[in-house]
């Protein structure tokens, strides 16, 4: 939601490009082949691996790169690059690699299905599940296991698309398409706002006032770290809360949340800019022992039918580990606060230098030195 006017068109056009083009696949076991000509009239001299991503969104554009780089990609019969501009009527077939299939953990949660139509299906995702593929991760994602669902029922697994995407460690409400007609109407929906999501989540401290919004502009943070920054020069963000409970002694507060735009970690950032991290969130505020990731949960999709129009309501209450989290806050208890691990680290980018830890590209030096001196290492 709320993209700027380039992600839009870029969106628009991937979508175009998707009607306008013909796509052959056929599976080997091993591989997936897609096999294709380039359209004549949407995404001319775009990049290679832009234009696979926008004939197979629901694999990341980085993997996708990264299969053009192992040589897994040809066009008009020669390997390509993922910088390669691509001309109307050439010839590209990319050989997927198949990942083997993953074991099945019985201790891992399972997506829920909470609406399914012919042409839309509605889950609620777990904490810890990728909503698709992405780095090194192939299978057990959500849509690997929306992709089976519809093999199993004799479906083409490629018509799976999803509209919404929330980060691994966030809970609740992810929404699919099923053919690429409801995906456009869903899309759509999207870009022009009608879609209505609202999540739940647990803070440190509690916001004052306790109904308003946060508009500071973000930004992408620095290519060795995963965090995004506020900044003057970001796009335009808007996130609206509302306090509905707190814990004793203001210490936590539970909080409703209204996306109005949709940019990465919004609301996480959002929230520890303006002095109330998320609990548990390691890469905004401080992880913690009850969780794994931050205190975040999908809580409510409206959005309206791709066929017919009529408004669609889905909820999904919040999950077991949120609901026994914040029964013990508002009992009066307290989080634990553990220390990063070498992964978490290292996806921020911090290295231990001679002169101490490096600086997150988030925090500002006057809020890192602060922090450092309340670590007594400053």
């Amino acid at each position: 939601m709320g993209d700027t006017e380039d992600d839009l068109d870029d969106a628009r056009t991937a979508e175009a490009i998707r009607g306008e083009v013909k796509v052959d696949r056929e599976s080997t076991g091993e591989r997936r082949i897609v096999r294709f000509a380039v359209g004549r009239h949407h995404g001319r001299n775009w990049r290679l691996d832009k234009y696979l991503h926008a004939i197979l969104p629901t694999i990341s554009r980085s993997l996708l790169r990264r299969w053009i780089e192992q040589g897994h990609c040809r066009v008009d019969g020669r390997v390509g690059t993922p910088r390669d501009k691509l001309s109307p009527g050439q010839q590209v077939e990319l050989n997927q690699p198949l990942p083997p299939p993953a074991p099945a953990d019985a201790s891992r949660p399972q997506p829920t299905m909470l609406c399914a139509d012919a042409r839309f299906v509605v889950y609620d995702k777990p904490a810890g599940m990728l909503a698709h593929q992405a780095g090194r991760i192939l299978s057990g994602t959500l849509i690997n296991h929306l992709q089976a669902w519809l093999e199993e029922r004799g479906r083409d697994p490629a018509d799976a698309r999803l509209v919404n995407r929330i980060d691994r460690d966030t809970s609740g409400i992810v929404l699919a398409s099923l053919d690429l007609e409801a995906h456009q109407a869903l899309s759509a929906a999207l870009d022009a706002h009608v879609l209505r999501k609202e999540y739940r989540a647990i803070c440190v401290g509690v916001p004052d006032p306790a109904t308003g919004n946060w508009r500071d502009p973000i930004a992408e943070g620095s290519d060795e770290s995963i965090a995004m920054r506020i900044a003057a020069d970001g796009k335009p963000s808007h996130t609206d809360y509302e306090v509905i409970a707190r814990a004793p002694g203001d210490r936590y507060a539970l909080l409703r949340v209204l996306l109005r735009t949709g940019r990465q970690h919004q609301i996480r950032i959002h929230a520890a800019h303006n002095g109330h991290p998320l609990v548990g969130d390691w890469v905004y505020g401080t992880a913690c022992a009850q969780l794994a990731g931050q205190a975040l949960h999908a809580a409510l999709l409206e959005f309206p039918h791709p066929a017919d129009g009529r408004t669609i309501r889905v909820e999904a209450p919040l999950p077991a580990p949120l609901s026994a989290l914040w029964d013990h806050l508002s009992a009066g208890g307290a989080v634990d606060p553990v220390a990063l691990t070498a992964d978490q680290r290292g996806r921020l980018g911090i290295e231990e230098t001679r002169s101490g830890p490096r600086r997150p590209a988030w925090l500002s030096a006057d809020e890192f030195a602060a922090l450092r001196r309340e670590a007594g290492e400053g």
